[in-house]
C-alpha cells in the first residue's frame, strides 16, 4: 500500500515529467519560430534605416532583432538541443550544464530590452527548476523559478509557466518535509504551492483573456511584458 508521502512524491514527480517534456516541445518551437521570424524582422529594420517604412510597433518594444540577436538564439537552440540528449540518456546533471552556460552567457544589447532573449531566458530557468528538482535539489530548483521571474514581470505565459513549475517546487518540499515528520513547515510548504499555483492560473487566464480581445501575442511572439 503507498504511503501518503509516497503517494504525493509520485505525483508530483509524473507532473515533473510531464511538464519537462511539455516545456521542452514548447521552447523548440519558440527559438525556432522566433529564428524564423528575426529575419523578416530584421529586412524591415534594414529598410527602415535606408529611408524605407518607419519601425514597427514591435520593433519599439525592445532593441531591433538583428545579428546579435539571430546568433543568441541559435546558441540557446544548440544548448538545449545539448540538453536534450544528455536528458534523454537520464544524465540530469549533464543536462544543467548547456543550460547554466546559457543563462550564463553574454547577452545582445545588455542594455536595452530584448523581449526574445528575455522569453528564451525566463524559460531555460524554469527548465533549470525541473531538472534540478528531479535531480532532487528543490531548494535549486526555488532559485531558478526566482531567476526567471526577473526575464518575465508581466502577466505573459512565461511568468505564468514560471509560477506553475515553482509551485510544483514547493509541492515536492512539502511531501519531504512531511517524510521528514516536519508537519508545521511540510503545511506552510503546501500552502506556498497552493499560492503560486492560484497565481499561474491567474496569470494564464489574463493571457487569454488578452488573446481573445487581440490584444497578446503567443509564446514566440514579441511581448513587452516579458523584459
Amino acid at each position: 500500500m503507498i504511503g501518503r508521502g509516497e503517494g504525493a512524491r509520485g505525483g508530483a514527480a509524473a507532473a515533473s515529467t510531464a511538464i519537462a517534456r511539455r516545456a521542452a516541445s514548447l521552447l523548440a518551437a519558440l527559438l525556432f519560430g522566433a529564428a524564423v521570424s528575426t529575419s523578416a524582422l530584421g529586412l524591415g529594420c534594414a529598410r527602415a534605416r535606408d529611408g524605407g517604412a518607419p519601425p514597427s510597433s514591435a520593433e519599439d518594444a525592445g532593441a531591433p532583432v538583428d545579428v546579435a540577436v539571430m546568433a543568441y538564439l541559435s546558441e540557446a537552440r544548440a544548448l538545449h538541443h545539448q540538453a536534450n540528449v544528455h536528458e534523454a540518456d537520464g544524465e540530469l546533471s549533464a543536462a544543467i550544464a548547456p543550460l547554466e552556460r546559457l543563462v550564463g552567457a553574454a547577452r545582445p544589447h545588455p542594455n536595452e530590452p530584448v523581449p526574445e532573449v528575455d522569453e528564451v531566458l525566463a524559460d531555460t530557468h524554469a527548465r533549470l527548476a525541473d531538472l534540478r528538482l528531479r535531480a532532487g535539489d528543490v531548494d535549486g530548483a526555488a532559485r531558478e523559478v526566482r531567476a526567471g521571474m526577473a526575464h518575465a514581470p508581466g502577466p505573459t505565459y512565461f511568468r505564468g509557466h514560471l509560477l506553475e513549475v515553482g509551485g510544483i517546487v514547493e509541492e515536492a518540499r512539502a511531501a519531504s518535509l512531511a517524510d521528514a515528520g516536519r508537519g508545521d513547515e511540510a503545511a506552510r510548504a503546501r500552502a506556498g504551492a497552493i499560492d503560486l499555483l492560484r497565481q499561474a492560473v491567474d496569470v494564464q487566464e489574463k493571457v487569454i483573456e488578452a488573446s481573445l480581445d487581440g490584444g497578446a501575442p503567443a509564446p514566440g511572439e514579441r511581448e513587452g511584458g516579458a523584459r
